[in-house]
């Protein structure tokens, strides 16, 4: 028997040249035409009860063919399935394989070999056996290179049996060293390749390259089989439909152009299965069932149909006066209900100035007009009309998350879940689904606390000032598409469904209680991980430390859905999932910008099944 090397042994050989192990190998011992080199590490995802995807990627010079194979154990002496596969210039040398025939719930081992080329070894899993009885899951999200060392994937990577690494988005970030996180990154030496944002499909394949040699990620990568989605920076920060605020078309082209050259990356250097023919790549949307436990359902809220995010600087509505206007000489300021019986010929509405000394209406029709033209007089200001704000702009049934094709489709997927009696309807989603109104951060922190922190920054100053308004604190999540959230929690209870929602995004952890109505029945429960290094929302605050305890305190009082929050950490959660109950364990680092950190577990909680639909509290375990 020729010699086959060891998991170590690959590692070895990877650790001291640079992914080229060089050891004698059986079934590949021709020497390819050009050198090949495995820089890149391995990866494997997207599994099914009997398949699975295994990748790698070759650094050569021009288009190799790869032996790969997979096997039951770590020397490979028991090889169950094996072929070639080429690495083209048109797909950047990436290459994935989809391994089929293999038995349910079941870790295999993979490599690749080119020559006497050895790629490192990955560990792979099938989605579980209808007699398993508990799923480990890994979730986590938002993987900025330059913002910090990847501790959490190393942390990760540690965890033995997991059946799945469930990443919800921002795998990459798309900005250069100007934008965000580059500071830090030039602090540590994580500048961003190429050094400017990326826009091309060759820009985003370099920015994947530079991700993926990272040491921590590839070891991540080799523990277990990753379930994908993205989210906005895998294209351009804050996507939608139409485009995107972080691009510009009259300099970058095309959003259509450029998010497609991403998605092409994306699909290119990530292990999972491409779109099947004629299927768009944007319109990702995908069910894994394992085994009777549990089934995950991955929805995409980014580029299919989501409408704008709402700006509260530019979509805002203010308390307006009506002027019946029939005689233009003498303009007469009505009541609401009188305007409503005049036609709308004879109204004009004009914005309402208030004095803030005493909260008076300026009403004079000329002065009011006078102002709209040339700006308000010192000591007055146009107050907003939050009723008619909430109502009209963020309820406006038109703006949607999810178009009616993906409602449709995760409305289905629901049901026939739930006819096959299967405990658990997880939901892998980007962005928070649980109310969240913004805490008065004005009057929570004390002002020797926030004072630091807004005196030279105008965007937290004008983000601090906003939280007077109590409007969600993030209108990019379910909260600027309470439409959408109404229909689909419409779905869910039509279904029965025993709803698990698993949220990225935020930088922060959660557990959220998700109810139908604001006070009503829970209609489901939320696991919000916080980020593998990309920097929280509040350490833009914290120039005094308080500000996270402050925060997190003022949070949970004051946000009814919110059961547990933890501001101030990067991490992980891991999942175990019996049919009995979920638990949370919510994973930390001491740190991302050294790799000297201590990891630690912050909180674990417990939901359980009451009945079809009903949940119980999220308690700690």
């Amino acid at each position: 028997m020729s010699f086959r090397p060891t998991r170590r042994d690959a590692l070895k050989g990877f650790a001291f040249t640079g992914g080229a192990a060089l050891i004698g190998t059986s079934g590949c011992s021709e020497t390819p035409a050009v050198p090949v080199e495995f820089l890149h590490g391995v990866a494997s995802g997207d599994p099914e009860a009997t398949a699975v995807i295994i990748w790698t990627r070759a650094t050569t010079t021009a288009e190799v063919s790869l032996l790969w194979q997979v096997a039951k154990d770590e020397g490979f002496d028991e090889i169950v399935s094996e072929g070639e596969a080429p690495a083209k210039p048109s797909s950047d040398y990436t290459v994935k394989v989809d391994v089929r025939g293999l038995e349910p719930g079941k870790s295999y081992f993979y490599r690749f070999l080119s020559g006497e080329t050895v790629s490192p070894v990955g560990r792979t899993r099938t989605l579980a056996a209808k007699d398993a009885t508990k799923l480990r899951l890994g979730v986590l999200s938002c993987s900025h290179y330059g913002f910090g060392f990847y501790n959490v994937y190393r942390e990760l990577a540690k965890e033995p049996d997991l059946d799945a690494i469930v990443h919800l988005g921002d795998y990459i970030y798309e900005y250069g060293p100007d934008g965000y996180g580059g500071p830090e990154a030039k602090e540590i030496g994580r500048e961003q390749e190429p050094p400017h944002e990326i826009v091309t499909l060759e820009d985003y394949r370099t920015r994947f390259s530079q991700y993926r040699r990272d040491a921590d990620l590839q070891a991540a990568h080799a523990a277990a089989p990753f379930i994908t989605i993205w989210d906005d920076h895998e294209t351009a920060n804050n996507s939608w439909a139409g485009g995107a605020q972080n691009h510009q078309p009259d300099t970058e082209g095309k959003w259509e152009t450029r998010r497609d050259a991403a998605l092409r990356a994306y699909f290119e250097w990530m292990p999972m299965r491409d779109p099947g023919p004629g299927e768009a790549f944007y319109r990702l949307h995908r069910t894994y069932e394992m085994g009777e436990i549990a089934t995950l359902h991955l929805i995409e809220t980014r580029l299919a149909a989501r409408s704008d995010e709402v700006s509260y600087e530019d979509d805002m509505v203010y308390f307006e006066t009506a002027y019946d206007v029939s005689d233009p000489q003498t303009p007469v300021p009505l009541s609401a209900e009188a305007a409503a019986s005049l036609p709308a010929s004879q109204i004009e509405w004009l914005k309402t100035p208030w004095r803030e000394s005493d909260g008076t209406a300026m009403t004079d029709y000329g002065t009011v007009r006078k102002w709209a033209d040339t700006g308000l007089a010192e000591g007055y200001a146009y107050k907003p009309d939050l009723a008619r704000f909430r109502e009209e702009v963020l309820g406006n049934p038109e703006r949607k998350l999810l178009g009616d094709e993906q409602m449709d489709w995760i409305a289905g997927e629901l049901k026939t879940s739930r006819a096959k009696n299967v405990p658990w309807q997880v939901l892998g989603n980007q962005v928070i689904m649980a109310r969240m109104d913004a805490p008065d951060y004005t009057v929570a922190f004390p002002p020797e606390v926030i004072e630091p922190a807004i005196r030279d920054n105008e965007y937290t100053r004008r983000w601090v000032e906003r939280t007077k308004l109590r409007l969600p604190i993030n209108p990019g999540a379910w909260d600027g598409y309470p439409a959408s959230r109404q229909r689909f929690y419409e779905a869910v209870r039509e279904a029965e469904a025993n709803l698990v929602v698993l949220t990225g995004d935020s930088h922060q952890f959660w557990a959220n209680d998700l109810r139908e109505t604001p006070g009503g029945k829970r209609i489901g429960v939320e696991f919000g991980t916080s980020s593998v290094s990309s920097k929280g929302g509040y350490d833009y605050l914290a120039a005094d430390p308080r500000v996270y305890d402050i925060a997190e305190e003022t949070l949970l009082r004051d946000v009814p859905e919110i059961v547990y929050c933890e501001t101030r950490h990067r991490g992980f959660i891991l999942l175990e999932i019996t049919a009995e109950a979920i638990e949370a364990d919510y994973r930390a680092v001491s740190t991302v910008r050294s790799r000297d950190y201590t990891p630690s577990s912050l909180k674990r909680l417990r939901v359980t099944r009451e009945g079809p639909g009903e949940l119980s509290k999220l308690v700690p375990v």
